[in-house]
């Protein structure tokens, strides 16, 4: 008898847990079902002649439209959550008041009321049109006109952008999210001693870079793929000056070679710190292809190979806003001395002192944006403002858990480079001589690093931590 009950306890727990197993995996599988994503793009190809931003050494409005270039938009949804939104651009970069504005626009029209529920990212083509945030490359002021294009086309993209997302957050559909993490190899550390100097935009093969290609994948409820966002490190630097056309460089063109493979998805690219590397090969329009190939393979690969892993829920964002100060901010007799000089030094000192003797000042910091969404304990991903060297994407990596961690930059506001402490000691464009190519007065001080890291600490959740 006493063996008859002790089995039928057994029996019972065991069903217990049975029933406790399948309501859990029932209830998993309802939270990934009731996700819904909404996807979309739009045309930002300038509709007339512009000059095209990101080589000081052009002279002209661009000569022809090789690639179209395009907004496009991610919106994640989830009964009793905050919807989320990630804009892509095929652009080089934008000013952090855009993106503010935009958000401010999304307020009203699809209820967000966190900032970090919008990310605007830059692909960082060095083939498109100027936005406003690197005006000083052209080293003069340009014509009247070509001032008013940047405004005209700036403006007509915000409105472009807003019903983009109202679209696609309207017409967001069930489905499912996943991601994976590929790796590919065609960057290259692009800073090299030259005779005791930093020579700019040369090939060190030894050099740091971050070659992992993370993806997130949007499937619908019958499993088709309905988007890819992937990210990697590299400038989009792989046409050069002469190329004075529009075009995507190689994140355009992976674009595009995905959406032919993938037929209804859409692409994406959003770079992660790559503020000292270059694509290699570069410098012909072949190597385009190549790259992008590269990267359509990768991803074929993880497919096929069912690397994707799903993610449960849509993410919670955190974000603030940390002051970066520069070391030095230069005063009138300083900047005449400074106005003597060529190209966009002589155009900064120069703007700067119109500024001075209309009652204005020079700032001594920089609002400086960090963003990061978590997928529950399964990914967090961090989003950085400017063009962000590689030591920072490494260091994350190293000091939370590398195998849940992706890292961005070229989001929410790109008009600025962010070096590291080890590129303060070393000096070279990255810290010194982008500066007035970007309208500001100096080098930022050598604790950039540890501000940074400091509130990637306080807003990562503390799952992610090693």
């Amino acid at each position: 008898m006493f063996a008859t009950r002790k089995t039928i306890l057994a029996c019972f727990i065991a069903v217990a847990i049975l029933f406790i197993l399948i309501s859990f995996n029932q209830a998993e599988r309802k939270e990934i079902a009731i996700m819904e994503i909404g996807t979309g793009r739009v045309d930002i190809t300038p509709e007339y002649p512009v000059r095209l931003t990101g080589y000081g050494n052009r002279t002209k409005v661009y000569d022809s439209v090789e690639q179209k270039l395009w907004g496009k938009v991610l919106v994640l949804d989830k009964k009793g959550k905050q919807p989320m939104v990630w804009i892509t651009l095929d652009l080089v970069g934008f000013p952090g008041f855009f993106a503010d504005e935009l958000f401010t626009r999304l307020k009203a029209k699809i209820g967000l009321k966190d900032r970090a529920q919008l990310v605007v990212s830059a692909t960082h083509t060095h083939n498109g049109p100027e936005t406003g945030v690197l005006l000083n490359i052209f080293g003069a002021t340009l014509p009247p006109v070509q001032l008013a294009d940047v405004k005209i086309y700036r403006d007509n993209l915000l409105n472009k952008l807003e019903k983009l997302v109202v679209d696609a957050h309207k017409l967001k559909t069930p489905g499912k999210l996943s991601w994976a993490m590929g790796n590919v190899t065609f960057a290259m550390n692009r800073r090299v001693l030259e005779n005791g100097k930093w020579k700019d935009f040369g090939e060190t093969p030894d050099g740091p870079v971050d070659n992992n290609m993370p993806v997130l994948r949007a499937t619908d409820q019958q499993g088709k793929t309905i988007a890819l966002l992937l990210n990697y490190a590299c400038h989009g630097t792989t046409l050069v000056p002469e190329h004075n056309f529009v075009h995507g460089d190689w994140m355009g063109s992976a674009q595009q070679m995905l959406e032919e493979k993938y037929p209804g998805a859409i692409a994406m690219v959003a770079l992660g710190c790559a503020g000292d590397a270059n694509p290699t090969p570069r410098g012909e329009f072949k190597h385009v292809s190549q790259h992008a190939v590269m990267i359509t393979k990768e991803i074929a690969r993880l497919l096929t190979n069912n690397k994707f892993a799903t993610l449960n829920s849509i993410p919670v964002g955190k974000m603030k806003k940390v002051d970066l100060t520069f070391l030095h901010v230069p005063d009138a007799k300083e900047f005449v001395e400074q106005s003597k000089l060529e190209a966009a030094q002589g155009l900064y000192a120069r703007n700067s002192l119109s500024i001075l003797a209309r009652g204005g000042s020079i700032s001594t910091t920089l609002s400086y944006p960090i963003c990061i969404w978590s997928f529950g304990k399964q990914l967090a991903i961090v989003f950085l403002g400017g063009e962000v060297v590689v030591d920072y994407s490494l260091r994350i990596k190293r000091e939370f858990s590398k195998d849940k961690i992706w890292v961005n930059a070229y989001s929410n506001d790109v008009s600025i480079y962010i070096a590291s402490k080890r590129l303060f000691t070393e000096g070279g464009y990255e810290v010194d001589g982008s500066m007035p190519y970007y309208n500001h007065p100096s080098r930022l001080t050598e604790d950039t690093e540890e501000r940074i890291m400091k509130t990637i600490h306080e807003l990562m959740p503390k799952e992610f931590l090693k």
